[in-house]
């Protein structure tokens, strides 16, 4: 049996949170930076633990120190997926037993108060999208459309909104399906076949075999990667990822599934 964590001579507590792109971030801070680590947290959009239990006193110990001192996402470094679940757990506001409600607010959609577009045409501002960063080998991220003008966007990371816009082009935009309560989707699995003629269907329910769409990683990372489409049942597809065959492969329903662009000229 471990022994139990020993109490924690001086005041801690953990920022954490996720990059303008979902990459997982946080820091311990303790003793007297506390209180300035404390104000700094919403300037940041970062969440507070505070280290008060067993559980969360032994995780401070495996989380890196932050430094107050510095400015931006330099107060917190980042940290790998599987620690930053943790603090998220440990993290979330407990709900009162019986209530019927979610357990966190932290575990709700942030797509639940943003529109999801229906095609590439259907695009407006305010729109939540997926768009790549600077590197492509980095995946695909979440973006809201803050302007356009004609085919070029001006789109915003979601958690950075004082941050730099940037602009992408509507072809090199990703759709995330926007569900079919009344907002005009309607599989047909008749025309999801492995025989289409694009490898990137143009709508979701295109989609069949052999075909190339987007799929979000389990995690914290909220980060969608191009996978290939091996297996149909119904809605539900079997999928390999396309730039990392080494890994297992994923089952994923058709509304969970992303559209990549089919005009080849967009990549």
């Amino acid at each position: 049996m471990s022994k139990p964590a020993k109490p924690l001579a001086q005041p801690a507590i953990i920022l954490f949170g996720l990059s303008p792109i979902g990459k997982p971030r946080a820091g311990s801070f303790k003793g007297t930076d506390v209180p300035a680590a404390r104000k700094a947290a919403p300037k940041l959009g970062l969440s507070i633990l505070e280290v008060a239990d067993e559980a969360a006193i032994a995780l401070v110990a495996k989380v890196p120190a932050g430094h107050i001192a510095a400015h931006g996402d330099k107060v917190v470094p980042f940290i790998a997926k599987d620690l930053y679940s943790q603090i998220e757990i440990l993290g979330r506001p407990q709900v009162k037993a019986g209530n019927g409600e979610g357990t966190s607010a932290l575990s709700q959609s942030s797509l639940s108060a943003q529109r999801l577009p229906k095609s590439w045409d259907d695009i407006k501002v305010g729109d939540i999208v997926l768009a790549q960063d600077t590197d492509p080998a980095d995946g695909w991220w979440q973006a809201t459309v803050v302007e356009y003008h004609g085919d070029v966007f001006k789109l915003r990371w979601p958690r950075s909104e004082r941050g730099r816009p940037f602009q992408k082009h509507r072809l090199t935009l990703g759709l995330i399906c926007p569900g079919d309560n009344g907002q005009g989707f309607q599989a047909n699995p008749k025309k999801s076949s492995p025989h289409s003629d694009s490898v990137f269907p143009p709508t979701w329910a295109a989609i069949g075999i052999n075909q190339i769409v987007l799929a979000k990683e389990d995690g914290p990372a909220e980060q969608w990667w191009e996978a290939e489409t091996t297996k149909m049942d119904k809605d539900l597809f079997t999928l390999q990822w396309r730039d990392h065959l080494n890994l297992p492969v994923i089952v994923r329903p058709r509304l969970a599934l992303g559209l990549v662009h089919p005009n080849p000229k967009s990549r």
